[in-house]
Order: C-alpha cells, then structure tokens, then sequence
C-alpha cells in the first residue's frame, strides 16, 4: 500500500510574513494566511490527505482572489457589486462575496464614498441631470438609495448656467446645446430655462 504524502516543511512567505507556504513532496503550495495555517492545524510530518489537500486549496485561492481584488481596487475606484462580479467571473462566486466581504469590512470598499466621488467626476465633465446622475452610478452598482443622495448633493443649478455660457463663448449654436443638454439627460423645459437665461436663440420645435 502507497504510504500517504505529508507535508514536509513550511515557510513564510518571502514577501509577506503573514503568510505561509507548504512544501508535500517536491511541491511547494500556498500561500496561505498564517492564521489559516493554524486552524487547518498544519504542521510538518502531518498526512496530507484528500480533504486537506481541498481545504488548502480553497485558503490558497481565497488569498489569490484578494490578491486580484486589492490590485484591481488599485487600478481603479469599483463598487462593491462591480468588485465581486469580477472576482466571481475568475474564483467563483463563493470566494469572490467573502473577499469583497473582508475587504468592505477593513476599509478597502465603501459604496456611499464611490458614489460620492463618481457624481463629482461625472458632473466635472459636463452638467448632467440628477436623475441621469443617479442611473450612471446604479449602472455602475452603487446601490439605489447611495446613487440618489450622491446625484442629489452633486446637483448644481449654476453649473447648467456655466456651461451654456461656456459654449456660448465658444460659438456654439443653440441647437446643438439643446441636443447636448438633452444627451445629459435635461428635459425640454429645463434646457428652454437655460438658453433662455443665457440669451442664446434656439427653436426647440425644429
């Protein structure tokens, strides 16, 4: 009978302590969180069998899986729901809902703060409609009650007006501001306001 594998030595993990790699066999396997280590009762001379072998493997994707969460969040600013359909497409979904669970918890996500930074990005580059405002950042997976207050704090009456000024400025007609505005999600009535105030022409019925 083939005497079982055991685990032959560990080691932490060259570029961070906190976590730890197995050697079974020739193999070196890991990393996994030193804390996990303990609770999985590793040691060496220990067997290394069929079940803790699964275990293992599932503590060394979970760290994967955050690895990939923490050097996407350092690409770009994502939601929670964003993260996590992400992760789930690569690690599963199991895996992807306790990372983006564990990184919310630490700090690292935080979708009333996204919310509030995109409506601020997002209205920088032209004026947008609150209504419009809030359906970019639901599309985006922040959640319905963070993308309403985000779209209403970022709402600025005088910023519409700015900004037909600015185009005024720049020799734009009045038509194609109408259907700029309207692209911005405005209502006939709103963008009829904003011409009017700033004195530029335009026949909204043509």
């Amino acid at each position: 009978m083939r005497r079982p594998e055991r685990i032959q030595e560990m080691r932490a993990d060259a570029a961070d302590p906190g976590l730890i790699r197995i050697r079974v066999g020739a193999a070196w396997l890991g990393p996994i969180r030193r804390p996990m280590a303990a609770t999985l009762r590793l040691e060496e001379g220990r067997a290394w069998t069929a079940t803790l072998a699964a275990r293992v493997q599932a503590e060394i994707d979970a760290v994967a899986c955050r690895t990939d969460a923490l050097r996407r969040l350092g690409r770009r600013d994502l939601t929670r729901a964003l993260l996590e359909a992400r992760l789930a497409a690569r690690w599963g979904q199991q895996i992807a809902e306790r990372t983006v669970s564990e990184l919310a918890s630490a700090g690292w996500l935080d979708d009333r703060a996204f919310a509030e930074r995109r409506a601020g990005q997002l209205q920088t580059r032209a004026p947008m409609a609150p209504e419009l405002l809030q359906a970019r950042l639901e599309h985006e997976g922040v959640p319905e009650r963070h993308a309403r207050r985000a779209a209403e704090a970022a709402h600025d009456p005088q910023a519409l007006h700015r900004q037909v000024l600015a185009w005024k400025r720049e020799g734009r007609p009045g038509d194609w501001m109408a259907r700029r505005l309207g692209r911005q999600g405005f209502d006939a009535d709103t963008i009829a306001a904003a011409l009017h105030r700033a004195r530029v022409p335009c026949d909204l019925d043509s």
